[in-house]
């Protein structure tokens, strides 16, 4: 892949895939309660099942979501995120901008300020990804001095600021004990994990500039606390293939990102195998546990579900597609090593993972064309949401 094709695809990628809990992600500070309602958060519906042994530390879940649009329960997202995961925290949301992905891009065209004035919630004009992270850094470490011991869980977007406040907390003297806090990310687009890296650490280097993020790279820092991140197999943010020459591989992520960037945060213990759980311990002895957690198929085959087609059917595309996607991952190398990436037994579904919120807030069908019929309608009842 010759360098202009590369830059313009890791430019392209970047602006479709960072902050993308919205719209096509959905195809689809307010404290409240742990939730128990039914199917909350569980990718089938059924009750929570805790992991074993219990993860996090207890106390508060300190809640943050991914990039703030319209036509998602962007609320409802952020109390079921890792719900079947860290079940029995007193949870509340850490308000933070959650800029959208195009930030001040759009600051050029006459009359863009003024339009923004009037329609912040659209966010064509800020703020950025960047200036985001910055705000909600502050607030997560504000919100922990005051709340105390418990677990901060960020959403895309949120893991960017999951990781500012570990970092800000690495080597500050009056940061909370270790035994005292823990962190958990969803669909990270700074993830690095035993089997890959995130798009953005594979494409741009430490301290450069990520373009209309306004986003200022950062390095590797040992925290002293412990970390779970959740990936979904194939997402382009989390999960983007380390071969990127392999254009199915690259296909396949993208579509990725609309069905387990955000799914991801409403799965649960069963859907994981053994060998997709890796830890790992940090130079300061804090641990990093990584959940690689599969869809029922390829996000290429997903769409056909949701189209009719047979669950015999998608297994024999799956058996043929999958040894080509996995070119694109070094990891698939050695068959001994590597992860789980589809299992139609125990796997997700994306729709169904994603539902329980959707109809929580805009009501509607499980299925997805409902569930995105659903926002669209809320958002031209209702208007945008305030935030």
């Amino acid at each position: 892949m010759n360098k202009r094709l590369a830059s313009s695809l890791a430019i392209a990628t970047t602006l479709l895939t960072v902050g993308a809990s919205g719209p096509l992600a959905d195809w689809i500070a307010t404290a409240d309660e742990p939730w128990a309602g039914p199917g909350s958060g569980s990718g089938s519906g059924e009750p929570i099942v805790p992991a074993i042994p219990p993860i996090g530390t207890p106390g508060r879940g300190y809640a943050l979501g991914g990039a703030h649009v319209m036509g998602i329960p962007y609320d409802e997202y952020i109390r079921r995120t890792g719900a079947d995961w860290f079940p029995g925290l007193k949870r509340e949301i850490v308000d933070y901008p959650a800029g959208q992905v195009q930030g001040h891009v759009l600051s050029f065209i006459p009359g863009i300020e003024e339009l923004h004035e009037k329609m912040p919630e659209i966010g064509l004009n800020g703020p950025s990804i960047g200036e985001s992270v910055e705000v909600g850094k502050n607030n997560v470490v504000n919100r922990v001095r005051e709340g105390g011991p418990g677990t901060v869980i960020g959403l895309s977007e949120g893991a960017m600021v999951v990781h500012a406040v570990q970092d800000r907390l690495a080597y500050d003297p009056a940061a909370p004990p270790p035994n005292e806090l823990s962190f958990a990310t969803y669909g990270d687009p700074l993830a690095i994990n035993p089997w890959t890296q995130s798009f953005l650490r594979q494409t741009y280097p430490v301290g450069s500039t990520v373009p209309a993020l306004d986003f200022l790279m950062p390095p590797v820092v040992d925290s002293q606390y412990d970390t779970y991140q959740f990936i979904s197999a194939y997402d382009s943010i989390a999960d983007w293939p380390d071969r990127p020459d392999n254009l199915m591989a690259l296909a396949n992520a993208v579509v990725g990102l609309a069905t387990g960037h955000t799914a991801v945060a409403f799965t649960n213990p069963k859907n994981v195998p053994p060998q997709n759980i890796i830890k790992t311990v940090n130079s300061r002895g804090a641990t990093t546990t990584t959940y690689m957690i599969p869809e029922q198929h390829l996000p290429l085959v997903v769409p056909f579900k949701y189209l009719g087609m047979s669950e015999a059917d998608m297994n024999h595309l799956d058996a043929v597609m999958k040894p080509m996607v996995d070119a694109g991952y070094s990891r698939n190398d050695d068959p001994a090593t590597a992860p789980v990436t589809v299992d139609p037994v125990n796997g997700y579904d994306p729709a169904a993972a994603t539902a329980p919120a959707t109809q929580a807030a805009f009501g509607g069908a499980a299925d997805p064309v409902s569930q995105l019929m659903s926002g669209i309608n809320y958002v031209l009842s209702h208007g945008p949401s305030a935030h």
